[in-house]
């Protein structure tokens, strides 16, 4: 079951679904003597000795007859379950330019544990996207994808398959038997390559006497020429001029992204001294052989070793901030509530997040001599927080709360039950988590492609 175990690892060692279907790293029969794969083997491990995590585990000597996906798989270690290889470099063109192939759904999957349905349910709709256009919400359910049913094998291919139109076909559900049924409804959509603003939604509320600032933070993606940090600021510098004192920052579908966008935001909200005094944020750790060579590069104090917070014309010198959170909430979301925890009161609101705690890269194929087609994304780091604490396990809710979005309050609405939580905390004050829990009718399936591009924390361009 999706929910109780990670999807087999051995399979996303060859398998990575990144815009287009799941692509199968080719292990077709060779002849027995060839040695066609040479070259890129040799690439590949040149890259793993002097990038990979666990460099120990990468072979000396390089077999030409082994097919690329299986040799870069056979060096795994069995920690990992995030590193993976593509044939193809042209997959993924936009991890570096900040477009994703979309119809605007960000999208959460699931499935009956009586009748075993998949379904997929609409967390939020981004604005102006053709599915905002076409009137999809929160809480939407869909139930087909162009006249073909989701099961546990194909919902994820079929969701991200890139196409210019896709027809839904929607579903309705009934609390009281608690089940979904086709709704003989079906919605023809427009897909394509969207600019997707992460600062999804934002609001100023107030209760008594606070004025409580709330964002709805989809991605840690600082966009091209940082333009989506950029747009944050903007919303920040509004919250200041309007005197917040508190902030509830909602990761709950947040899976991760780079680093800039994280260091970005938390300048904001740490403490102005600790901003002024250049406190660290992040800790990261290599192998051996990089972490010397940075050290020789750059010396002990490096920024490839330490992530320190900056001074920020839009810091709100808070001395608390809220997080919400799901077990969605992974990768840099993590690094950023763990990294700010060391240096002002956090309160994470919801449920235990992911505990994703390393970092991937982007290596391109065809920056290598000679060029290939093929690209990696092999672990490259661990990151830990100024106290030397990882988010190994997950990050528990101080406050425990639980959405279902089968029946869920607009983003941004004062009854949704996770954000409620939080702004009862401000107003009574409570840091207890004694809340009744309430059980959601449906387990969460992992959507493994969306956390594989999270933990992409360094987005070199590909030339």
């Amino acid at each position: 079951m999706y929910s109780d175990k990670k999807i087999n690892r051995n399979m996303f060692k060859q398998l990575a679904v990144l815009g287009l279907t799941l692509l199968l790293v080719s292990t077709a029969c060779i002849k027995e003597d060839s040695n066609e794969f040479s070259e890129i083997n040799t690439w590949i491990k040149d890259e793993m000795q002097t990038n990979y995590l666990w460099n120990e585990r990468v072979p000396e000597s390089v077999s030409g007859t082994i097919p690329p996906g299986a040799f870069f798989g056979s060096m795994l270690d069995p920690e990992d379950n995030t590193s993976f290889i593509l044939s193809n470099s042209n997959i993924i063109p936009g991890e570096t330019s900040g477009l994703t192939f979309t119809s605007g759904i960000s999208p959460a999957f699931g499935q009956f544990s009586n009748t075993g349905g998949v379904f997929i349910i609409v967390e939020f709709v981004y604005p102006g996207s053709p599915a905002d256009s076409a009137g999809f919400k929160r809480g939407d359910i869909i139930l087909g994808i162009d006249g073909s049913g989701l099961t546990t094998a194909n919902f994820l291919q079929l969701f991200y398959s890139e196409r210019n139109s896709v027809r839904y076909s929607l579903g309705s559900y009934d609390p009281e038997a608690q089940t979904i049924f086709f709704a003989d409804s079906n919605v023809t959509v427009e897909q394509g390559e969207l600019d997707l603003n992460p600062v999804v939604y934002s609001d100023i509320i107030e209760q008594n006497n606070d004025k409580v600032g709330y964002i709805l933070y989809a991605s840690f993606n600082s966009g091209e020429s940082a333009k989506y940090n950029d747009s944050l600021d903007v919303v920040l510098q509004e919250m200041k001029s309007q005197g917040i004192s508190e902030l509830i920052i909602d990761l709950r579908y947040n899976e991760g992204g780079d680093f800039d966008a994280a260091r970005n935001f938390a300048n904001a909200v740490v403490p102005a001294s600790s901003a002024q005094d250049e406190d660290v944020f992040i800790r990261l750790k290599y192998n051996d052989i990089l972490e010397q060579q940075i050290l020789q590069e750059d010396g002990e104090d490096s920024e490839r070793l330490f992530i320190k917070f900056e001074e920020d014309p839009e810091n709100l010198n808070l001395e608390r901030v809220y997080f919400l959170t799901t077990s969605s909430t992974s990768s840099t979301s993590e690094l950023m509530i763990s990294g700010l925890s060391p240096h002002l009161e956090v309160v994470k609101v919801g449920t235990r997040t992911a505990g994703e705690y390393f970092g991937t890269k982007i290596i391109f194929g065809s920056e290598a001599t000679p060029p290939n087609s093929y690209i990696m994304v092999p672990v490259v780091l661990q990151y830990q927080n100024s106290n030397g604490t990882t988010v190994s396990g997950g990050i528990e809710p101080n406050l425990t709360a639980v959405e279902n979005l089968l029946q869920p309050f607009p983003i941004g609405d004062t009854q949704d039950p996770i954000l409620a939580r939080a702004l009862n905390s401000i107003s009574n004050g409570s840091q207890s988590s004694s809340a009744k829990f309430i059980s959601k009718p449906y387990i969460d399936l992992v959507d493994e492609r969306s956390r594989k591009l999270g933990r992409i924390m360094f987005r070199s361009e590909k030339n």
